[in-house]
């Protein structure tokens, strides 16, 4: 037996069980499935949203809105700070997943990345949006949105 014809045989017979799995499965793969499709859709819609309502100018100034409550209102303050962060490390998690199944992984993971508080976090997130294609879907998105094109300077 030749080598490339083991190799299909091994194929072959991985798809078939592959098949079995979900057929022998049907209940969890649907399961899978109906998640897939909503975090699809969720994250396209969250992103549109956030895409489409930063400030023009949100990559060239430094915005901390709820410092202010970090002395008046420190329990409500820690409340949100933690908060962000979690929901930005599900998102960059998630996005991270979207990058090789069906989303806007790159997107989500900027969106996820924008929410965490980490060093450096800025020039990261410069670094992504100043991707031309990036940029570009970004800016198209604002464009539909009638919002202005985002400044990076």
């Amino acid at each position: 037996m030749s080598g490339s014809l083991a190799v299909a045989l091994v194929l072959v017979n991985g798809m078939s069980m592959m098949w079995d799995w979900l057929l022998d499965h049907a209940a969890l793969t649907t399961v899978m499935l109906i998640v897939s499709f909503v975090v699809l859709v969720a994250s396209l819609w969250l992103c549109h949203y956030v895409l489409t309502t930063i400030p023009s100018d949100y990559f060239n100034t430094k915005r901390k809105p709820f410092e202010q409550w970090r002395t008046s209102k420190p329990a409500l303050w820690w409340t949100l700070v933690i908060t962000k962060n979690l929901v930005g490390a599900l998102l960059i998690v998630a996005g991270l997943i979207m990058i090789f199944t069906p989303g806007q992984g790159i997107l989500t993971v900027l969106l996820g990345i924008s929410l965490v508080d980490i060093p450096g976090k800025r020039a990261w997130e410069r670094k992504i949006i100043k991707r031309q294609p990036v940029l570009k879907v970004i800016n198209r998105l604002r464009a539909r949105a009638n919002q202005p094109p985002l400044e990076l300077s």
